[in-house]
């Protein structure tokens, strides 16, 4: 939607959303994926990686993993705790168009096992 003004000039629209992620700011650009940088995308990334070592056998458990990695096991514990969330949500998440709620105070806190009540939580604004 490129309009020349009256005096001449050139006006150039270019769509695009502000977002917060992670108490950033972020440009997103409607129709173009994301990076898959945002620090959710990337959690949930570790989550289904780590729980991989762990189910075939690299690591026992969560406490070697969290030694293994250099992180604390409560960390590791949470960031596995993604891994349950719903299939809309991680689908969200994957397209680049994280939930506002959904962040790392978020995942601090439980979140209910089903998912209906994961999307009212996360997905109502």
């Amino acid at each position: 939607m490129n309009r020349i003004l009256e005096n001449g000039r050139l006006q150039i629209f270019v769509p695009l959303k502000f977002r917060s992620v992670a108490y950033r700011r972020k440009i997103v650009m409607p129709g173009i994926p994301s990076d898959g940088t945002e620090p959710i995308a990337l959690a949930l990334a570790r989550a289904f990686r780590w729980q991989k070592y762990i189910d075939e056998g690299k690591f026992k458990n969560i406490r070697e993993l969290a030694k293994a990695i250099g992180v604390d096991e409560s960390s590791v514990a949470r960031t596995l705790r993604l891994r349950m969330l719903s299939p809309k949500i991680i689908h969200l998440v994957v397209s680049g168009e994280t939930p506002r709620k959904l962040n790392h105070e978020a995942i601090r806190h439980t979140l209910p096992d089903l998912w209906s009540e994961q999307e009212k939580i996360l997905l109502v604004e």
